[in-house]
């Protein structure tokens, strides 16, 4: 193999190539990078044969990564993420530019985004790309800054700061409470629609909530339920009357307050998880990170 230095359509395949890898798929990776996938093949194959190492198995609809292919991926995945956050650190130095932060989806809508307008006022040089999702963030290849967590806190190599910890109880309509013979009663789940939220968070079963509830208080749960991939669409649901909604205390005082919401029993404990806010922990000392992360501190402690 002749590789004398990295020339411009080596980087260019290199890139190229770890798109593909994340996603094992040509397709995917050409539209993450506007080519078509043609070109996609035709760059993997070029990389292919200018580093004399076969890189994937093409099988009939699947790409499987050989064992070089697999070992590049991963030095590349490391040094990749370097480079982009070295270089959006070298325009940290001052509170401007663009800070881009993931969030779980009912956590930005009910609570961090009715109150990003104050942190807008108080830096605005800084341009906030909000982007939501309950998975975990791969902060060697993803382009965050930072993302919120909601969960046990445990992530290695990361630096972590816990942010707010959770209250969780069921809620329902107060006609849903009537018809049902609730309040008070939570025996009478047995005969109730639940509603679940299936991705509480990264990795957790579709009733998880629901269970570590009932375990708690040791009451009995019916099977019929409804799942949502969001918490805001069971309460939703719920406000609707269609069941009985496991809710956390940051996504329901509105409506808990306008009584469109009710909590038909005194049984609310504590969430075995908490909102963290976690970056690279190389990162942790940037301007603008610090910045926000003092920022939702604030907010909490008001």
């Amino acid at each position: 193999m002749q590789l004398s230095k990295l020339s411009g359509s080596v980087l260019s395949g290199l890139h190229c190539f770890l798109i593909a890898a994340d996603q094992m798929s040509f397709t995917r990776a050409a539209e993450i990078l506007c080519l078509t996938q043609s070109a996609v093949s035709h760059k993997i194959k070029n990389l292919e044969d200018i580093l004399e190492v076969q890189l994937f198995i093409r099988q009939h609809r699947k790409l499987v990564l050989t064992d070089e292919g697999q070992r590049l991926k991963q030095v590349l995945a490391s040094n990749f993420g370097n480079i982009i956050h070295e270089i959006r650190d070298l325009k940290s130095t001052d509170l401007s530019g663009d800070l881009t932060v993931s969030a779980p989806p009912t956590f930005a809508q009910t609570w961090l985004v009715p109150r990003l307008t104050s942190f807008i006022d108080k830096y605005p040089n800084l341009r906030i790309h909000l982007r939501t999702r309950n998975d975990l963030v791969d902060f060697q290849i993803e382009s965050y800054d930072c993302a919120i967590y909601f969960g046990n806190g445990i992530y290695p190599n990361l630096a972590v700061d816990k942010l707010l910890e959770e209250t969780m109880f069921p809620v329902c309509s107060h006609d849903y409470a009537l018809k049902n013979e609730l309040y008070n009663q939570p025996e009478n789940l047995m005969h109730c629609l639940l509603l679940h939220d299936a991705a509480p968070w990264a990795r957790a079963g579709s009733n998880d909530e629901w269970q570590f509830w009932a375990q708690h208080f040791n009451v009995a749960l019916p099977e019929n339920s409804c799942t949502f991939d969001r918490a805001d669409l069971a309460i939703k649901a719920a406000t609707t009357g269609m069941g009985v909604a496991m809710a956390r205390q940051s996504f329901v005082s509105e409506q808990l307050a306008t009584a469109r919401l009710v909590s038909p029993f005194d049984m609310t404990m504590s969430s075995a998880h908490s909102y963290y806010v976690v970056c690279r922990q190389d990162m942790q000392m940037s301007p603008k990170i610090k910045a926000f992360k003092d920022w939702l501190i604030s907010e909490i402690n008001v």
